[in-house]
């Protein structure tokens, strides 16, 4: 073999080694586990444990063993939420949680039982679905919040909700035809009302939340959805919403009203009001910013429906 052959050997040897190792770094991913208890420290069994975050399309998911452990793999490096449920106790969320390649990240998480009821028997869990009203000065909108299917979604909502950050907001943005121009098939006529907490309690908004995809949570962009409004980035949602009053599916994952393809993240339903959502969406508009209503709608308050 020559010294000329044997040289180019070498370099073929090692651009391989090196496309080896790439690969391998591509594809390496790390593990969560850990163990779901009760207040007194007694592991819980059967116990629903998810992570969603941008590094994973999917909802990754394991329910507690006998011993109250549970384990996901192949978990793709990055930030995500867990959330834990369980019949019988409060859900647990917890945010910031970072994964990172071949190694495992141990979680403990405790869950809060519920208040005794009426009968003094204990309380279910936080239902599927939780009501909410937004008393506006034009009238009122019942909301059907989708704890089920957009939990990391809801939860965030709710949490402005509880903390009254959205009382004396305002439903400030429509679009509608007239005041929207169509780009279709990508972007076709959307009608909207989007609103959001009063700008000057903005350094009291909390953190964004991670995208919840539609291919995740399995709800539509349809007429009458409430979804999180977003920046260009996916992971940008924290108090801005929106309801939609026509059907959206350039909204859904893989749509392409966003440029990354992404979407945004539906979380629940107008269940009565939408003639006040459609009377919104018909307020008188500012001449010099045609999207942005000439007096914004009042949100006297958003407060659960007990």
């Amino acid at each position: 073999m020559t010294k000329r052959s044997i040289v180019a050997l070498l370099a073929a040897l090692l651009l391989a080694g090196a496309s080896l190792s790439a690969r391998q770094a591509q594809t390496a991913t790390g593990q969560v586990i850990g163990v779901v208890r009760d207040p007194s420290g007694s592991p819980l069994p059967g116990a629903t444990v998810t992570l969603s975050g941008p590094a994973t399309s999917q909802l990754l998911t394991a329910v507690t063993s006998v011993n109250g452990e549970f384990q996901i793999a192949r978990v793709p490096p990055g930030t995500y939420v867990m959330n834990v449920r369980m019949a019988g106790f409060f859900p647990f969320t917890q945010s910031d949680i970072v994964v990172r390649a071949d190694v495992r990240t141990q979680l403990l998480p405790t869950l809060a039982c519920c208040p005794p009821g009426p009968a003094g028997l204990v309380d279910r869990a936080e239902p599927a679905t939780v009501r909410v009203r937004i008393t506006t000065s034009l009238g009122n909108i019942d909301v059907e919040i989708d704890m089920a299917h957009a939990p990391v979604t809801a939860t965030n909502f709710l949490k402005y909700v509880d903390a009254g950050l959205y009382n004396g907001g305002r439903f400030y943005r429509v679009t509608r035809e007239g005041n929207y121009t169509p780009t279709p098939p990508n972007r076709p006529l959307m009608e909207i009302i989007q609103g959001g907490i009063d700008p000057s309690r903005r350094s009291e908004a909390f953190k964004a939340i991670p995208l919840e995809r539609t291919t995740v949570t399995g709800l539509k962009h349809v007429t009458g959805v409430i979804s999180m409004a977003r920046g260009n980035s996916a992971d940008t949602a924290t108090s801005e919403f929106f309801i939609l009053l026509n059907d959206q599916p350039s909204l859904d994952m893989g749509g392409k009203r966003f440029d990354d393809e992404q979407g945004a993240a539906a979380f629940g339903k107008v269940v009565t009001g939408l003639d006040v959502v459609r009377k919104i969406n018909q307020e008188p508009i500012n001449p010099q910013s045609p999207q942005q209503l000439a007096t914004p709608v009042v949100i006297q308050s958003i407060a659960r429906v007990k």
